[in-house]
C-alpha cells in the first residue's frame, strides 16, 4: 500500500509552502492518514483517542487540536505500542535513559525507510550530500566494547550514511575508561586530503568531557580542512549541571579543531520520533522540515502559545508508522522565533531552551528502588551551599557574630544548663500548657493559625488535648505517666520501684514535607523532660516559630498549685536552620545528643545516620515510607456508604497533598460488590472534588504539574483518568494490580483485585500505614498477615494520617527515657 507519507519524503526538506501544513495540505494529510491507521490498528492508541473523545476519521481542525502523546507513554508502554503485526518489527529502538527509564518504540521495515530518507535529506541540506571523511569522538564498535555504547550505537550508524571513511578516536583501557587517541586522530588529519572538508562526530557531553574539555586545557589544537564541521547530538542535560553554556561550548570546541563557530552544529533530537533532526542554522535556531512541525504548549495548561513565548515543545510527524509517535510532547523546553530565515530555510524556527527539570520528590514515598544503605554512603554538597546559619527560634542569648559552629554550641550549652529545671516540672504541669496552648493553634480567630491550618495544626491542636495527651504519655512510660516525676512502685510493690528519667538533649532533623509532625514528636520529647534543639527544613517558612511563639505569655497552674510558664519553657527549645550538607554543624548536634530523631526521605535520613554520634545514643528514625489502602467489597453495597468512605479516601490522600509517610497512593478495591472498582473512581473523583475546596491545595510547580499530565497520559492508554482540570486531584484506573510509585499531589491509582489479599504480595518494612475499609475476620487475617510481612499501621480509612502512639512501630517517650530501679529486684 502507498501511504500519502512517501510522497512527502520526495520533496526537498526546506523549501516549501506552509499552506502545506495546513487543512487540505500534502504534510496535514499525511499527518492524518496515519493517525486513521493507528486508531484502526492499535488498540490502545484507540482507547486514548477515545478517552480524549478525538476520532482522527473525522478531524478536519488544525494540527494544534491533535491531542499529543506524552513522551513518559513511551517509557511505560513503548513495547506494546505496536500498530502493525509483530512479526513486521525488525527492531525496537531505546533511548539513552538520562532521565532513568528508557524509551522503546517499535520499527518496521516502512517506518525505517522514512526515518533513513528523512535524517538523509535534513542533515544533508546542512553538511551536503557528498560522502566525507568522519572523525567520530567514540569508541569503535567493532572493537569489543560495544556494550559501553549501549543507544548510542544505533545513533552513530545513521550518520555514518555520510561518511567515506571512519576513524574512532575514544579508546578504553583495561579498567574500562575512556582515554582519547591523541596520536591516532594526528595520524588520521595528516592523511586527509585538504581540498576535502571532514566531519567531527560526537555525542555532546563525550565530545565535551572527553575531547574538548582536557585537550584545550593542555594546548592541543589541530587544523582540519577548510569547510569541515562538527556535528554533535544528544542533548545538554549533562553539561547544564556543569553550567557549560552552548557558547562556551562552540568556542572551545571551534578553537580545538580550527574552524569557525557557525560549523559546530548541534543536532537536536528524540529516540520517539527517530530520524527527525533538527540541526542548527547559522541564524541560530532550528528548523522544522517539510516532514514535520512544532508546537509550544503552556507547561500547565497545554494550550498552544505564540511566537515568543516559552513551554513544552510538541512535534507533529507522519514518519512513524509502526507505532503512533506522529504527535508527541516532549519534557523539552522552547520558544518559537517569528520572522523569515535569512539563509533562505523555510519552516518553524525554534530555540531550545533545557529540559522541564523533575519534579522534586517531596514526600516520604521514596522507598520502592532499594532499601536504605547508612554505611559507606556520602551526600556532598559544594561548599557554597553550606555557610547559611539561621537561629529560627531561640529565648537565650547569641552572640551572632561569632562564628555558626561557636553559635551552635552556645545554644547547646545554654539548652543544656536548663535541662535540670525542666527535670523538676510536674509531667501534669507540662501537660496542662501545651495542652492550654494547643487551643491557640487550633482557634480560628487566631489568624497566625488559620494559615497554617492546611498544614495539620487542627488536628495538632486537638491531639494535643490535655486528655489524650494524658493517656498517651501513660501508654508510652509503661502504664504510669508519673514514673517521669520520680520513684513509684511497680505493680502496687512495697519493695522495688521504678522511675523514668529523661535523656537529655534530643536533637531533631525536621523535614520539608510534612512540618506539623515534627511537631508530635517535640510534644513528646517534652512531656518526657527532654531539652530539644530542632534543624529545621528551608521549607520551613516560619511554621514551627509560629507554634512555639504560641507558648509566650502563656501560663497554667495545675490543681495541686504548681504554676509553669510557657516563657520558661521556650528556654529548653531551640531551632536552627543550616544546609544539610554543612557536615561540621551536622556533626556537633549528633555528637552532644542523647537521642537523634530524624523525619524525611532517603537522603535527609542518610545524612543524619551518617554523623557521627556516641554510642549510648538513641536513634529515631522517621525515614521514607509509603501507605496505600484496601476496599473489601462489603463496603461496597450501600450507596451513601460508599460516597462517605470515599470522602474518607479523599482526605487521606489530601492532608499534606500525599507528602505524608501515612498518606495513600494506590487504593486495592474488591470485585462482587454493587458497587464495581471502576465505578467506585466516580465516587472518588467527588470526593475528591469535595477535599479540594475543604482542604486547599499548596500551591504546585511547573515541574509538579508536568508530571500529573505526564502519568495522566500513561492512563489515557492505560485505563481511565478522572481529574480537575487544573490538576489539584487526579484519579486513575486500570485493570492491573501493580503498587505504583507515588506521583503525590492527590493523585490516586486505583487497582481492581478479587480479594484485599491479592495487597499482601506488596508490603514489606518498607510499608508503613494500610488505610482499611474492611471488618471482621477478613479484615483480622489481613492485618495480621501484613503485619508479619512489615506494615505497622491499620487505621479506619479517613484516619491514616491522625498521629498515634505508637507509631512507626514504637512507643517514642520510651525511647526517650531511661529507666531507673530502687530496690528490690523482686527475683
Amino acid at each position: 500500500m502507498d501511504f500519502l507519507t512517501e510522497k512527502l519524503l520526495q520533496n526537498t526538506p526546506f523549501s516549501y509552502n506552509e499552506n502545506e501544513k495546513k487543512k487540505g495540505g500534502s504534510f496535514y494529510n499525511a499527518v492524518k492518514e496515519e493517525l486513521c491507521f493507528h486508531y484502526d490498528n492499535n488498540p490502545l492508541y484507540k482507547r486514548f483517542c477515545d478517552n480524549k473523545k478525538f476520532n482522527p476519521h473525522d478531524f478536519s481542525g488544525s494540527l494544534v487540536d491533535i491531542p499529543p502523546v506524552h513522551v513518559a507513554v513511551f517509557k511505560e508502554l513503548g513495547k506494546t505500542l505496536g500498530s502493525v503485526p509483530k512479526e513486521e518489527i525488525k527492531l525496537t529502538l531505546q533511548s539513552s535513559a538520562t532521565s532513568g527509564v528508557p524509551s522503546s518504540v517499535p520499527i518496521d521495515k516502512v517506518t525505517s525507510k522514512r526515518q533513513s530518507k528523512a535524517m538523509v535529506k535534513v542533515v544533508g541540506d546542512f553538511i551536503g550530500n557528498e560522502r566525507k571523511p568522519f572523525l567520530v569522538m567514540d569508541i569503535d564498535p567493532m572493537s569489543g566494547f560495544r556494550d559501553i555504547l549501549g543507544a548510542r550505537f544505533a545513533a552513530v550508524s545513521g550518520y555514518l550514511n555520510f561518511a567515506s571513511k571512519v576513524g574512532y578516536f575514544l579508546k578504553v583501557n583495561e579498567n574500562n575508561q575512556y582515554y582519547f587517541d591523541t596520536e591516532g586522530i594526528k595520524k588520521y588529519i595528516k592523511e586527509l586530503d585538504l581540498n576535502t572538508p571532514a566531519v567531527i562526530f560526537g555525542f555532546t557531553y563525550i565530545l565535551y568531557s572527553e575531547v574538548v574539555k582536557p585537550l584545550t586545557e593542555n594546548g592541543v589544537k589541530f587544523v582540519l580542512p577548510k569547510g569541515s564541521k562538527i556535528i554533535h547530538i544528544g542533548g545538554w542535560k549533562k553539561l547544564e549541571s556543569e553550567k557549560v553554556s552552548k557558547e562556551e561550548f562552540n568556542a572551545k570546541a571551534s578553537g580545538l579543531f580550527g574552524i569557525g563557530q557557525s560549523d559546530v552544529i548541534d543536532i537536536y533530537g528524540f529516540t520517539e520520533q527517530m530520524g527527525l533532526n533538527y540541526p542548527d542554522c547559522k541564524c541560530g535556531c532550528k528548523h522544522v522540515p517539510l516532514f514535520s512541525e512544532v508546537i509550544v504548549r503552556d507547561i500547565v495548561s497545554k494550550e498552544p502559545l505564540p511566537a515568543g513565548k516559552e513551554g513544552l515543545l510538541e512535534f507533529i510527524t507522519p514518519i512513524p508508522h509502526s507505532y503512533p509517535g506522529n504527535a508527541v510532547l516532549t519534557d523539552d523546553i522552547g520558544i518559537i522565533e517569528s520572522g523569515e530565515c535569512p539563509y533562505g530555510r523555510s519552516g518553524t524556527r525554534f530555540r531550545m531552551l533545557g529540559r522541564l527539570k523533575k519534579a522534586e520528590v517531596r514526600g516520604c514515598g521514596d522507598i520502592l528502588s532499594s532499601k536504605l544503605k547508612f554505611i559507606d554512603e556520602k551526600i556532598s554538597v559544594s561548599s557554597s551551599e553550606t555557610g547559611i546559619f539561621n537561629i529560627e527560634f531561640f529565648s537565650g542569648n547569641v552572640d551572632t557574630s561569632f562564628e555558626p559552629k561557636e553559635q551552635l554550641e552556645s545554644i547547646i550549652s545554654a539548652l543544656k544548663k536548663s535541662l535540670s529545671w525542666l527535670r523538676k516540672q510536674p509531667v501534669d504541669a507540662l501537660i496542662g500548657l501545651i495542652g492550654q496552648v494547643s487551643k491557640k493553634w487550633g482557634a480560628s480567630n487566631n489568624p497566625d493559625m488559620v494559615a497554617l491550618r492546611e498544614r495539620g495544626t487542627g488536628f495538632l491542636s486537638s491531639w494535643c488535648n490535655p486528655e489524650h495527651l494524658t493517656k498517651i504519655a501513660t501508654e508510652g512510660l509503661h502504664g504510669n505517666r508519673m514514673y517521669a516525676d520520680t520513684f513509684l512502685p511497680v505493680d502496687d510493690s512495697k519493695v522495688q520501684y521504678m522511675k523514668a528519667t529523661s535523656k537529655g538533649l534530643v536533637c531533631h532533623w525536621l523535614a520539608g514535607n510534612v512540618q506539623v509532625l515534627g511537631m508530635f514528636a517535640l510534644v513528646e520529647s517534652i512531656i518526657t523532660k527532654n531539652v530539644n534543639l530542632l534543624k529545621v527544613s528551608s521549607k520551613d517558612k516560619g511554621v514551627f516559630t509560629s507554634l512555639l511563639k504560641a507558648f509566650e505569655g502563656e501560663v497554667f497552674t495545675t490543681k495541686g498549685g504548681c504554676t509553669i510558664k510557657g516563657d520558661d519553657l521556650l528556654k529548653t527549645v531551640a531551632l536552627v536552620y543550616f544546609d544539610h550538607g554543612n557536615d561540621e554543624l551536622g556533626k556537633i548536634m549528633s555528637l552532644n545528643a542523647d537521642a537523634r530523631i530524624s523525619w524525611g526521605g532517603k537522603d535527609a535520613v542518610m545524612t543524619v545516620a551518617g554523623y557521627p554520634s556516641r554510642f549510648d545514643c538513641d536513634d529515631i528514625i522517621m525515614g521514607p515510607k509509603l501507605s496505600f489502602s484496601v476496599v473489601a467489597k462489603e463496603k461496597l453495597d450501600d450507596d451513601h456508604a460508599v460516597k462517605k468512605l470515599a470522602r474518607k479516601i479523599a482526605v487521606d490522600a489530601s492532608v499534606f497533598d500525599q507528602t505524608g509517610c501515612a498518606s495513600t497512593h494506590n487504593i486495592f478495591v474488591e470485585s462482587g460488590g454493587k458497587i464495581s472498582p471502576e465505578q467506585f473512581i466516580d465516587y472518588l473523583a467527588e470526593g475528591m472534588k469535595k477535599a479540594a475546596v475543604q482542604i486547599p491545595k499548596a500551591e504546585m510547580s511547573p515541574e509538579q504539574i508536568s508530571s500529573i499530565h505526564s502519568v495522566r497520559g500513561i492512563y489515557d492508554f492505560k485505563g481511565r483518568v478522572v481529574g480537575s482540570n487544573d490538576s489539584t486531584w487526579t484519579v486513575l484506573y486500570s485493570e492491573d494490580s501493580n503498587l505504583c510509585a507515588p506521583v503525590y499531589s492527590r493523585v490516586l491509582f486505583v487497582h481492581p483485585v478479587e480479594n484485599i489479599n491479592e495487597a499482601l504480595p506488596y508490603v514489606d518494612d518498607n510499608i508503613q500505614t494500610i488505610g482499611m475499609a474492611a471488618h471482621g475476620r477478613k479484615a483480622l487475617d489481613f492485618a495480621i498477615k501484613a503485619a508479619e510481612k512489615g506494615a505497622m499501621r491499620f487505621p479506619d480509612c479517613g484516619k491514616m494520617l491522625n498521629f498515634e502512639s505508637p507509631w512507626d512501630g514504637m512507643f517514642i517517650m520510651e525511647r526517650l527515657v531511661k529507666w531507673n530501679t530502687l530496690g528490690g529486684p523482686l527475683v
